[in-house]
């Protein structure tokens, strides 16, 4: 899935003199969390709800001076700069890596000149894998685990599509290391798999209902 089906297109965003009490209310008034600063056509910094609460003087203060420095302080002021980006057509996948790995939540999608195309976020990329992972309507999850070695995938494929006619509405297999046994999660169109899972273990594999750890029909951890 690309970045560019998910992401918000045309999102708000500030210019680097934009006061921070005024980019405060436009990151309230659009309910988002993170405000790219653009300046030039360009992406040249980005500021976050929590960057400008941590800005904002203390409730407890006398206020009016700080409440005036807020109103007078341009948002460049308090940006981060050399803003981590990912382009439109970039996969979701790698969009949480970026995230993950620079801990952010939030990530401006730019075109080739760093113009400013859309805004990817955490929720953005959850609700993407929520898809992927757990397709709508009536499904049964299974894990089988299968050799490391070329065609075992295929082969099982085979045996729930080609004998037994199941639709599989997804599919996932996770990396693992090397010479290791692999574990694909898939999710089938039926809310009765046990046919399908005899049909499997007949050929040596093993099959776990939802998981490995866990299967319906011993009722506690394998």
């Amino acid at each position: 899935m690309l970045v560019s089906k998910r992401m918000t297109r045309d999102p708000v965003s500030a210019s680097p003199d934009l006061p921070l009490a005024e980019a405060l209310r436009v990151l309230r008034g659009h309910r988002v969390r993170h405000l790219p600063v653009v300046a030039g056509g360009e992406v040249v910094g980005i500021v976050t709800d929590r960057d400008l609460r941590l800005a904002l003087p203390s409730p407890l203060s006398a206020g009016g001076a700080d409440a005036e420095a807020v109103e007078r302080t341009p948002v460049s002021r308090l940006m981060t700069r050399g803003v981590v980006t990912i382009g439109p057509y970039d996969s979701v996948e790698d969009a949480a890596k970026l995230m993950h790995r620079h801990r952010i939540g939030g990530l401006p999608v730019v075109d080739a000149h760093g113009a400013l195309l859309g805004m990817l976020s955490e929720t953005d990329v959850l609700d993407a894998f929520a898809e992927m992972l757990g397709p709508p309507g009536a499904s049964s999850r299974l894990e089988l685990a299968l050799p490391d070695r070329p065609g075992e995938l295929a082969r099982a494929m085979g045996i729930i599509g080609a004998e037994l006619g199941l639709n599989i509405c997804s599919l996932m297999v996770p990396p693992g290391r090397h010479g290791e046994r692999r574990i694909a999660i898939v999710h089938l169109a039926t809310i009765d798999p046990r046919e399908m899972i005899a049909a499997l273990e007949a050929a040596g594999y093993q099959v776990g209902w939802p998981s490995l750890e866990m299967d319906l029909r011993r009722g506690a951890p394998a």
